[in-house]
């Protein structure tokens, strides 16, 4: 049996003609670049997480990079973040001029509030904690040492789309945050797109002015644009746009199917492995399905050697890489542990049932002659 980590091909029927329709108006009005599609998308993303403004932009990369220069971040500034990420966390604010710090996660693999008031000095501007494959930070502990500090937050949520934590939605506990929308995220794109979220209004203009090129329209009509900073072109693809608005709709199913594969998951598991697990009050946004596993490399090669493709995230930490190891941070005993202990298997919503349990046969098997296989904590 082949089971593939994501499977992005369209084979319900219903859902492509649904996207072709989308495709064909594109083509029909031919604003192909800022067509009415990016303003109605927008429109229902920031109803979604419930805030203000939702401001689309060309990667979840320039959402996050977006969302901090719009705030004044830039150089002299730390901003604190977490290194079990992937490295556009740490880009995204270096890109800015500012200097990412890296604190320790807990062992849900999500920042620990506590090791980042350890980070804070008085450069400190910023915190930008990335929700762990969908699992959601504890929000209202960072938002306490946010406030005790004077600090700004700005969620890296690409991974958490949908996902909730005691009503509030993934997006929406921060001065702004990034969305990614790439093909992978549960609200895919069919190329690159990512939203700035945000309930300020001035940050949301400032993120359209930059993500054109730092201008905005002439308001006397004679020339084209008139630029106020400088940047690049982040723009959004109209097509993109349109064809996300029809994936929305189709979301929550996306979700619920997912939801039901972690469950299944997670029961047949149960006993060899420590599987993820929702927090009090949590909706997870279930991106991925994150084991704690010992033997993980052995393991690995048992799944790839019977058809199933698995992932390793995020080796090496953010914080290992060549242009960040060199610059002084705190130690991070915890991700170095979890690193070298986490394995993502298949959770797509195109997984069979069938797929699904020969995924658990083929893990219970392997460590069938373990009479005492090690018990870790849970993930998350």
């Amino acid at each position: 049996m082949k089971i593939p980590f994501f499977d992005l091909r369209v084979l319900d029927l219903g859902l492509r003609e649904e996207l072709l329709g989308a495709t064909a108006r594109v083509f029909d009005h031919g604003r192909i670049i800022m067509g009415p599609e990016v303003e109605a998308f927008e429109d229902a993303v920031a109803k979604e997480v419930g805030v203000r403004q939702a401001v689309a932009v060309g990667s979840g990369s320039s959402a996050l990079y977006l969302a901090l220069r719009s705030a004044g971040i830039g150089p002299g500034d730390e901003v604190v973040t977490t290194p079990l990420t992937w490295i556009i966390t740490a880009n995204a604010i270096a890109a800015t001029g500012a200097t990412p710090v890296f604190a320790d996660v807990r062992e849900d693999c999500n920042l620990d509030p506590a090791a980042v008031e350890a980070c804070i000095n008085s450069r400190t501007r910023a915190i930008v904690p990335m929700h762990f494959g969908g699992h959601l930070c504890d929000m209202p502990a960072l938002e306490a040492v946010a406030k005790r500090n004077g600090l700004a937050i700005f969620e890296d949520a690409a991974q958490a789309f949908g996902g909730s934590l005691g009503g509030r939605k993934a997006g929406s506990f921060s001065l702004a945050s990034g969305i990614s929308m790439n093909p992978m995220k549960i609200l895919g794109a069919f190329g690159e797109a990512g939203v700035v979220v945000t309930n300020d209004d001035e940050i949301a203009g400032k993120v359209r002015q930059l993500r054109h090129a730092g201008t905005t329209p002439d308001p006397e009509g004679i020339a084209i644009n008139i630029c106020h900073a400088v940047a690049l072109n982040h723009k959004p693809d109209t097509l993109q746009m349109a064809l996300l608005s029809v994936m929305l709709r189709h979301l929550q199913a996306r979700r619920q199917r997912r939801e039901s594969i972690a469950t299944k998951l997670t029961e047949g598991l149960a006993n060899v492995v420590q599987c993820p697990h929702p927090g009090p009050g949590e909706v997870h946004a279930r991106y991925m399905f994150t084991l704690r596993c010992s033997r993980r490399n052995e393991l690995r090669k048992r799944l790839a050697d019977s058809g199933v493709e698995t992932k390793v995230f995020y080796l090496p930490l953010a914080s290992e890489a060549p242009l960040y190891q060199l610059k002084k941070h705190s130690e991070s005993p915890v991700a170095s542990m979890l690193v070298n202990q986490i394995l993502v298997l298949p959770s797509h919503e195109k997984l069979t049932d069938t797929q699904v349990e020969y995924m658990i046969q083929t893990v219970c098997n392997f460590y069938q002659s373990d009479t005492n296989p090690p018990k870790l904590k849970s993930c998350h």
